[in-house]
């Protein structure tokens, strides 16, 4: 992921083309009236986030993009408005453009993974010196659901999903594979994914399950024809491309940061969903770039 390749006019255009996609909104009798468009808000906060900035700094950043600001009051509490589908399907709208313009993407076998990581929020910096027992104490993070797909070689996110604190995975992940389009491929997903109905799901949509079956619950061998046929499957070489989610997490993490600079925990949800849309956003500008130039220089061999 380079954060030098989002700018600014390029996102706003995205978050206006996602915006005119949903149904209008509606907003209750009273309060500030609606002077800025959400497309607006919701490209500050990904700017925000993109650049670890602070409220403040982030409307100052965009001073030098956008003619009409609102003031920080303003900009505080229309983000408080918004909910985390939003963020949501910001992501989910991206992986979608990024599919339909990578090369014959959607004909072969895809392969997509499942897999689920936190974010801290408020105060919790000192949450990496905890262990054990203790970090359970924590509370102040939010837990990520994510389905990861491929696009050639790039890793994108299909969709993800927030919840609280050591929400479970499960619960997390069951809605994004109901969500998944009907094709061929695989579902690859760790030994917490090992539940006949996550495994039946991603068969009814047409893929194989890839899961790793848990031993230790007292059965000499497995009985479950579904559970035996994913563990058969986890035993080839495709479940290593499991890992693949793992390094986008920390990239993520590493670009952006694993700590959200907000303290109420709804908008610290959409925070975090946000730094998914911006990992699809730099894919989606790569694959554009690299089509630009395979069209000046079509005998290149770096895309032949």
């Amino acid at each position: 992921m380079r954060r030098t390749t989002i700018k600014p006019k390029i996102l706003y255009r995205l978050a206006q083309e996602y915006i005119r996609t949903l149904p209008r909104r509606t907003y209750a009798k009273g309060g500030r009236p609606r002077t800025y468009d959400d497309a607006l808000i919701l490209t500050i906060a990904s700017l925000q986030n993109l650049n670890q900035y602070s409220f403040r700094e982030a409307l100052e950043y965009c001073e030098d993009y956008f003619s009409g600001l609102p003031a920080l009051s303003t900009y505080h509490d229309r983000l408080s408005q918004f909910n985390a589908s939003i963020a949501q399907g910001f992501t989910e709208y991206i992986g979608k453009k990024i599919v339909a313009i990578s090369k014959n993407t959607p004909k072969k076998r895809r392969v997509f993974v499942l897999d689920g990581t936190g974010f801290s929020y408020h105060d919790s910096y000192p949450m990496k010196f905890f262990n054990g027992m203790d970090i359970r104490k924590i509370r102040t993070h939010v837990k990520i659901g994510a389905v990861m797909g491929l696009a050639g070689k790039r890793r994108f996110v299909v969709s993800t999903m927030a919840g609280p604190a050591y929400a479970s995975d499960m619960t997390l992940i069951q809605p994004l594979i109901e969500q998944l389009p009907p094709g061929k491929g695989c579902v690859l997903g760790d030994k917490g994914f090992d539940s006949h109905r996550i495994m039946a799901t991603i068969i009814e949509k047409g893929y194989d399950p890839v899961i790793p079956i848990k031993r230790g619950r007292g059965r000499s061998c497995v009985k479950d024809p579904l559970r035996q046929r994913s563990q058969n499957n986890a035993e080839k070489p495709i479940y290593k491309k499991r890992t693949l989610i793992e390094g986008l997490f920390g990239n993520i993490k590493q670009k952006l940061s694993s700590h959200v600079r907000i303290f109420k925990f709804e908008i610290a949800k959409m925070f975090a969903l946000l730094r998914f849309a911006l990992l699809n956003i730099s894919v989606l500008i790569s694959i554009v770039k690299e089509m630009i130039l395979w069209m000046w220089f079509p005998n290149s061999a770096t895309f032949s």
